[in-house]
């Protein structure tokens, strides 16, 4: 079969250090209150990537069904789904090979190697996944330990600074209600202690991932209604979903306990933790008891 006309891929080269050094200074004289130092302006580009087309713009925001979300990207993009399987070592995700399109492959872009992100990122459909605070912040934990399991360098430095700050013993406390009590002590210590960039992503207020002064995503896809933002970006981009279109969870984890974490103190702790989410986003903090895990 011949292509008459293939869907575009990046083959040119991505910008250098030092044009992307240029980028995060503008932004951030730009938007001060949202990026103190370049670093963070960085952190923000690298989580969003384009396709050639230049069509849309998806910001990664961890724990949120980015994984499920960029598989159905990838089909809506090039008409076919993702079947290259790839085994990426330094990656817990066992659907690893969805987050390492962007790169020499030219399937994706980071913002961040684009001459000027900013313009590209505003002329694209932008799009963004959330979750409710609590379930995400299970998944995270579950994560976290996962990482532990496997004695992996993800997350090696928070393993470390748990244990040291929150008490944290890795032997015992493990998918527990009492290690999630110190896990969630551990996020209130890097909320108040640490430079937003410095905190993963993975467990991050989503408020400072999306930054939505900045990014200002058009759609919002929840995690607790995928196909309604399936159906929703397909839409806006003028696409037909297949007939039979059905894409499971990928990178779905397994919970031995999930809500059986969440007492009330640890709710009320992720009110705090995560105030600024819940009222973004509308999301309840009594939604924990039905919010799926």
């Amino acid at each position: 079969m011949t292509l008459t006309s293939p869907p575009c891929l990046f083959l040119d080269a991505e910008t250098t250090p030092s044009q992307r050094k240029a980028v995060a200074e503008r932004l951030v004289e730009k938007h001060p209150q949202s990026f103190a130092i370049p670093e963070q302006a960085l952190s923000f580009l690298r989580s969003i990537h384009l396709p050639a087309s230049l069509r849309w713009s998806f910001l990664n925001n961890g724990k949120a069904g980015t994984s499920t979300s960029r598989r159905f990207l990838f089909q809506l993009e090039f008409g076919v789904p993702l079947s290259a399987v790839w085994h990426v070592p330094q990656d817990i995700n066992p659907d690893g090979v969805v987050h390492n399109l962007q790169g020499s492959s030219g399937i994706l872009r980071a913002a961040v190697a684009l001459p000027t992100p900013m313009a590209k990122i505003t002329d694209s459909l932008r799009l963004t996944t959330v979750r409710h605070p609590a379930s995400r912040a299970i998944s995270a934990f579950e994560y976290l330990c996962k990482s532990h399991d496997m004695a992996h360098s993800w997350f090696a430095q928070d393993r470390l600074r748990m244990n040291a700050v929150a008490g944290f013993d890795w032997g015992t406390d493990c998918r527990t209600s009492r290690g999630f009590a110190k896990f969630l002590d551990y996020l209130m210590w890097s909320k108040t202690s640490l430079p937003y960039n410095e905190i993963n992503p993975h467990w991050r207020p989503q408020i400072d991932n999306i930054v939505p002064t900045v990014f200002h995503p058009e759609i919002i896809g929840r995690v607790e209604d995928m196909p309604a933002f399936f159906h929703a970006v397909a839409e806006r981009l003028d696409e037909s979903l297949p007939s039979e279109f059905d894409l499971p969870p990928a990178n779905q984890q397994t919970y031995t306990a999930g809500r059986d974490w969440l007492s009330n103190e640890a709710c009320m702790q992720l009110e705090t933790i995560f105030a600024q989410d819940y009222t973004w986003l509308g999301y309840q903090p009594d939604e924990w008891r039905k919010a799926p895990a």
